[in-house]
């Protein structure tokens, strides 16, 4: 179905917020439109002006996520900073996205745990970019003599995990005692442990 040109794209986000949450309840086998236009707050019938089935909403939020992290990825490599700098700053920014997108990261985890129908397109149009992005970023900052020897599949291993799990973990931080680990104070503390650890993985 071709995108009508008088489509309000502040309705089209206001679903795809409502579909992030209901995806990340439910996965995509247990998620309903008619749930997400009850999240959303809009009649069933206008989830598909916007969307042509269940599936292209689900990967539209997928390419939303995606499509700003990538843009968040090059305003960072954009700053005139050095890399060690670039990535700091690249990682309080993604906090704070993800901060806001908790629920992308637990639609990402579970379709990756049930090798959903959308793994090879993560992999191949989402991963595969970035791999290629952090192997240059690590290559320079060795030339640069800012960074060590480092195996960049598995250091990009290492910062995705480091940076989804805390926001896919809430059950388990709040059992341990954290009352809010996403208040404002929690956060920046977050930040400052995450850049500590990694800054420290890369000398």
């Amino acid at each position: 179905m071709a995108r009508r040109n008088n489509q309000d794209p502040g309705k089209r986000e206001q679903i795809l917020l409502a579909a992030e949450q209901v995806f990340a309840e439910k996965g995509f086998k247990g998620a309903t439109t008619r749930e997400v236009a009850e999240k959303a707050g809009v009649v069933n019938s206008l989830i598909f002006y916007y969307f042509q089935n269940k599936t292209a909403l689900y990967e539209a939020v997928f390419q939303g996520f995606f499509g700003q992290l990538e843009e968040l990825i090059q305003w960072n490599l954009s700053l005139d900073l050095d890399r060690f700098g670039q990535l700091r700053h690249f990682l309080f920014t993604f906090t704070d996205y993800a901060t806001k997108h908790r629920n992308m990261m637990r639609i990402l985890l579970r379709e990756i745990i049930d090798n959903g129908f959308m793994v090879r397109t993560i992999a191949e149009n989402y991963f595969s970019p970035l791999y290629e992005i952090s192997k240059e970023f690590l290559e320079q900052g060795k030339q640069q003599a800012l960074f060590r020897e480092i195996d960049p599949l598995h250091f990009t291993h290492s910062l995705i995990g480091v940076n989804i799990f805390y926001f896919v973990a809430e059950p388990v931080i709040r059992a341990a005692g954290e009352t809010d680990p996403y208040g404002a104070g929690e956060v920046e503390k977050r930040k400052v442990e995450v850049w500590n650890l990694i800054r420290a993985s890369l000398r």
